[in-house]
């Protein structure tokens, strides 16, 4: 009876100790079962009961699957009782301030963003954000809720189409979420055009250059720009109409020989970029440009007088461009007998298209008629009913309007008696240097004049007359 008994509580001690030390979910195979919180791995192996406690049967235990959480955030229930309607947010993109009402342009006017918001209390910051050309989105604008609602607006600066999104989240509860539908912007480009000017034109003369800028719109400063060297400066502006459209005087370069790169441009009302148009070309040019008219009584008042051998209504003016000493073009006028004008334009024509140099044409006028003074000036003229320098008793072949004088200090006249007319061009009595504006057999105006009949004082001897001409036919 003892042994059995004995061996009966030897049982019963072993069932209660892999009772105790056999954790649920834990395999009775483990070698070193995990203590408990706090406890040591010594009480817990050595821990034996004094008594024989009820064998304990465990339970088979039912799997409980994991839960799956909803893809679709809860709303806080601080923010959203039961019953209220989910956060959301809406997006509306309008233009404000542009040329065209709904319309977006670049760098015109701004873009207006403004919604609805539900579900969160003002003062919760929703951002608008622009999709970029790679994917995803970036922050565009910020707004601040208020009364349900929020604004933003930023200038239109890039040309293209964008899409926009608006969403807001509420820091600390990443269950409140919302984004807007996607809202798509087309913004036009904007910029300013230059019409095709002349090609060529007297160089004298300034075309009017013409040109709109788009969208059309009034108040524009446009500035016309000249390619100098590398780069491009300002030289002239103008203001847009109502039709977006300008036009102005093209001086620059006047009297110039020289084609001009030439473009249309004005400042970006949106940032610091200047709007240009493409480049034009206009070519300043050498014409002769001749107009004859009747001469009048105010054009010969110091060089026509009651005796005068020809009459003033047998006289014509004709002015016409030169090619001056300073390589730039100018205007003056020569006064001669009304039939040899065709000869007096014909040689002074070929002059320009060799790019003879005339220092002067005035009207003896200016001088007073006193031709010493107007040879001084190296003046270029025709008619003066005056006696001939340096000899009183004969009259000037200039009196009867048939005689020219061209560049009187290149071209020194030396008189009857040997003296050399004017004197500041006896530096050039010595024909052998030949120099920028000097006469001489070959030259393209003498050749031509002799053509039509005008004797040379080059060829006068012993005195010389090396800058007049003289109708012999």
């Amino acid at each position: 009876m003892t042994s059995k008994r004995a061996r009966g509580l030897a049982i019963a001690i072993t069932v209660s100790a892999l009772t105790v030390l056999t954790p649920i979910g834990v395999s009775s195979a483990d070698p070193t079962p995990t203590p408990p919180p706090g406890a040591t791995p010594s009480a817990v192996s050595t821990a034996v009961p004094t008594s024989s406690p009820t064998p304990v049967v465990v339970p088979t235990a039912t799997p409980v699957p994991t839960p799956i959480p909803s893809m679709s955030p809860t709303p806080s229930p601080s923010l959203q009782r039961e019953g209220e309607e989910p956060a959301s947010v809406t997006l509306a993109v309008t233009s404000a301030g542009g040329p065209v009402a709904d319309a977006f342009y670049q760098d015109l006017g701004a873009y207006a963003f403004a919604g609805q918001v539900v579900g969160v209390p003002d003062g919760t910051v929703v951002t608008v954000s622009r999709r970029s050309p790679t994917g995803g989105y970036r922050s565009f604008v910020t707004a601040v809720v208020t009364g349900g609602a929020y604004a933003a607006s930023i200038p239109v600066r890039s040309g293209g189409t964008f899409v926009f999104q608006s969403r807001f989240e509420i820091a600390g509860d990443p269950s409140i979420v919302a984004v807007s539908p996607e809202v798509t912007v087309t913004v036009a480009d904007s910029g300013v055009a230059l019409d095709k000017p002349v090609a060529k034109i007297d160089s004298l003369q300034n075309p009017t250059l013409t040109g709109s800028v788009f969208p059309a719109r009034a108040g524009v400063r446009v500035n016309i720009d000249v390619l100098k060297g590398k780069r491009y400066a300002a030289v002239a502006n103008a203001t847009t109409d109502a039709a977006g459209k300008f036009s102005l005087p093209f001086a620059y370069g006047n009297g110039q020989l020289t084609t001009y790169s030439i473009r249309s441009a004005y400042h970006a009302e949106n940032s610091e970029r200047w709007e240009k148009s493409g480049s034009r070309s206009l070519a300043r040019i050498a014409v002769i440009n001749a107009k004859v008219t009747e001469t009048t009584a105010d054009e010969v008042a110091k060089t026509y007088r009651k005796g005068c051998p020809v009459g003033k209504s047998q006289l014509r003016t004709v002015t016409m461009n030169f090619y001056g000493r300073d390589k730039q073009m100018h205007r003056g006028a020569i006064i001669i007998r009304k039939d040899l004008t065709p000869e007096i334009i014909r040689g002074f024509t070929k002059a320009l298209d060799h790019r003879y140099p005339v220092a002067k044409m005035n009207n003896p006028n200016v001088y007073g008629g006193n031709d010493p003074k107007q040879m001084e000036a190296n003046n270029t003229s025709g008619f003066n009913c005056r006696k001939v320098v340096g000899n009183p008793y004969r009259q000037s072949p200039h009196s009867y309007g048939i005689a020219i004088d061209v560049n009187t200090v290149q071209n020194p006249y030396r008189d009857s008696r040997g003296k050399w007319w004017p004197k500041n061009g006896k530096d050039y009595i010595d024909r052998s240097d030949k120099r920028f504006g000097m006469l001489f057999k070959g030259s393209y105006l003498t050749a031509s004049l002799r053509k039509d009949h005008f004797f040379w004082g080059g060829f006068w001897s012993p005195g010389r007359d090396y800058q007049h001409f003289q109708y012999t036919k």
